[in-house]
């Protein structure tokens, strides 16, 4: 579920002291060629995978816990299996412990995601299936030398962030990933997040999952719908409708009235010739693993 955090140490003289004096980890600092002295800041170390910066004014922590907790236990760094909310709790009590950083952190950016056993190839899903949010196109839509595909919705506050584990990790099964890329604090606040201590709480995580699906709610996923029996005047809509630059180029010409009611029109159509299996899945295996790693036994909207 948690995957990369950043956090600021808010005692940063205590926190400084306790890494520096206790060698908590190995710290490297810059030379100075210019005048043949070692810098003082910044000093930087590697807890495995996390990345520690003591600068002048600010003391950081960030990385994937998840990975963190694969290196601790020899699983690799890699974040395709599963997470579950105890394993998590296990890393953040042992990260506070070692830092001295009891309820004297800030978090500011954090990830929030699930690796989904779904029926197709993700790679399908991701070319033919994902189309838009919100009506617009992905801001990233990547190939990595054959290491995995994203599809990236970039927000202000956030952003929304589905790939092909499978392929990133050669994977046999089918793998998809889905996750919420939190990148202001202020949307955290929203969701009551603060300080390291409140990933302690199921409930930051019912909130943080919440956020999640309506958020993934948002996304147009329709299923290939080129050979499917139906009126040419409704397919030829449905083409219409799915591509992302008909929506840019009506904000010139409609009201948002009128586009409000082609936006109902789409939905309509993808009720009309039942287009929402892969949306239905992913929605309904994302509240499933979210039960499962939680360690819940149903999952309850907060009123």
């Amino acid at each position: 579920m948690i995957d990369n955090i950043k956090l600021f140490a808010l005692d940063k003289h205590k926190v400084d002291e306790h890494i520096i004096n206790n060698e908590v980890v190995e710290l490297k600092s810059y030379f100075d060629y210019s005048t043949g002295e070692i810098n003082c800041y910044p000093k930087k170390g590697k807890d495995l995978n996390l990345e520690i910066n003591i600068c002048k004014k600010s003391t950081t922590i960030k990385g994937s816990l998840h990975k963190y907790h694969n290196e601790k236990f020899k699983k690799g760094s890699q974040n395709f299996d599963d997470f579950y909310f105890s394993q998590i709790e296990k890393q953040i009590r042992g990260l506070i412990k070692k830092y001295k950083i009891e309820n004297s952190t800030s978090i500011t950016n954090l990830e929030f995601g699930f690796n989904l056993a779904v029926e197709k190839d993700p790679q399908i899903i991701l070319d033919s299936n994902i189309l838009m949010n919100n009506l617009k196109a992905p801001n990233k839509n990547l190939k990595f030398s054959g290491k995995g595909d994203l599809k990236e919705f970039q927000m202000t506050d956030y952003s929304i962030k589905i790939y092909n584990k499978s392929k990133q990790f050669k994977l046999e099964s089918n793998i998809l990933r889905v996750e919420l890329k939190i990148i202001q604090k202020r949307f955290l606040t929203k969701l009551g997040i603060f300080k390291l201590e409140d990933l302690l709480n199921k409930e930051t995580f019912l909130r943080l999952f919440e956020a999640l699906r309506d958020k993934i709610e948002g996304v147009v996923i329709i299923d290939d719908f080129q050979d499917k029996m139906m009126l040419e005047t409704d397919k030829d809509m449905l083409n219409k409708y799915s591509n992302p630059n008909y929506w840019i180029n009506l904000k010139s010409t409609k009201s948002l009235k009128q586009i409000s009611r082609l936006k109902k029109e789409l939905e309509t159509l993808l009720n009309k010739y039942e287009l929402l299996h892969t949306k239905n899945e992913i929605l309904e295996k994302l509240e499933n693993k979210f039960i499962e790693l939680l360690e819940i036994k149903e999952y309850k909207k907060i009123a």
